[in-house]
């Protein structure tokens, strides 16, 4: 099976569609999500535009810190440490999404910045799921501690 991969580009002069081998481009890659009928199917994007990019990954890790605060808004001292668990494991895979993939479109003074954004999230994440530990801790040993008196009977 043959695998074909283009570059489209248009040539505003002459109106000539241009097909050159994307492999050896550098840009940023995107995969589209969905598949409309009767239409060409793409597989892979990749945007060569330096701005465009970065426009787009900012945008992408806005979205995703607002998820975060709102889930970081919503958790509290009573919530189930498993949830905790999970936006905690989102945030840091987040700041390793950053620093691994998004760093080079971004430039390090924002993607630092960013970098410091998720870490105080992830601080505020830990600091709720060591108080909702400890609280289920300090609830069972008052547990045991009340389940133990009612065992003593009368001492002679």
């Amino acid at each position: 099976m043959n695998k074909n991969n283009y570059y489209l580009h248009k040539n505003n002069k002459t109106g000539e569609i241009l097909y050159l081998e994307y492999d050896r481009i550098d840009g940023y890659p995107i995969t589209p999500k969905k598949n409309i009928r009767d239409a060409i199917k793409v597989n892979k994007i990749v945007f060569v535009n330096p701005g465009l990019s970065e426009k787009l990954i900012r945008k992408k890790i806005e979205i995703k810190l607002r998820y975060l605060l709102k889930q970081l808004s919503e958790l509290d001292d009573d919530s189930d440490s498993g949830d905790i668990r999970n936006t905690l494991m989102e945030s840091e895979r987040l700041k390793l999404d950053i620093l691994n993939k998004y760093i080079k479109y971004l430039g390090n003074t924002y993607g630092s910045l960013t970098v410091k954004k998720v870490q105080v999230i992830i601080n505020q994440l830990r600091i709720k799921l060591y108080n909702s530990i400890n609280k289920k801790r300090l609830i069972e040993e008052e547990l045991y501690y009340l389940d133990e008196e009612e065992y003593r009977g009368r001492g002679r």
